[in-house]
């Protein structure tokens, strides 16, 4: 079925949020220092999550040089909820900027040590339910990445789960990872196969 008024709403959004990243793009392009401006492409897009535990849309970042060399960053924020000076705050220093023009890769923003440690008893956030949505597993992989993933993206943490399934944690916050609470002492033991703690 057709519903012209909520299609013409749906190009109006669309458009609301094409104009929003530009306006960001430009902003963002003019904290770039002058010497790193050459031969820069840079791209602002919104990006939807459908994922509970992340924002429900992040600002992605991307920025090719002509040279090779690429960085890409996203921030929990819709493009319109960001202003001139809060692109200032978090866009990336020079120091990173050089870096990802020379081809290095480098994570943006930088990141905190990490909370946990491989062989930690977690529990992860893998449904909406405030109760039923978390599995007990361990932390298997510090700094996980994927081969298909973007350049400078790199989750804190993969998890095994006790059900046997191998996810990600894809930031380390209490909303999608958290301590799980010491088994009873007759509680009998879950062990990680060896072969998932490589």
């Amino acid at each position: 079925m057709f519903l012209p008024s909520q299609n013409q709403a749906e190009k109006q959004l669309k458009a609301k949020m094409r104009k929003a990243c530009q306006q960001v793009q430009l902003w963002a392009l003019e904290l770039v220092p002058q010497d790193l401006r050459e031969g820069l492409i840079l791209d602002v897009k919104d990006v939807a999550c459908g994922d509970p535990s992340c924002a429900p849309i992040d600002t992605v970042f991307t920025m090719v040089w002509e040279e090779g060399g690429r960085g890409v960053f996203a921030l929990p924020y819709s493009p319109e909820e960001f202003d001139e000076e809060e692109i200032k705050d978090v866009f990336p220093d020079h120091e990173t900027l050089s870096a990802w023009k020379a081809g290095k890769r480098v994570s943006w923003p930088p990141k905190p040590p990490l909370r946990f440690d491989i062989g930690d008893r977690v529990e992860c956030r893998v449904g909406p339910h405030p109760v039923k949505g978390w599995a007990p597993g361990r932390v298997i992989r510090l700094n996980y990445s994927e081969p298909n993933w973007p350049p400078n993206m790199v989750a804190p943490y993969q998890i095994g789960l006790h059900d046997g399934r191998l996810i990600f944690a894809p930031q380390d916050s209490d909303l999608v990872i958290r301590a799980r609470p010491p088994p009873a002492p007759d509680a009998p033991s879950s062990p990680i196969p060896p072969e998932l703690m490589g």
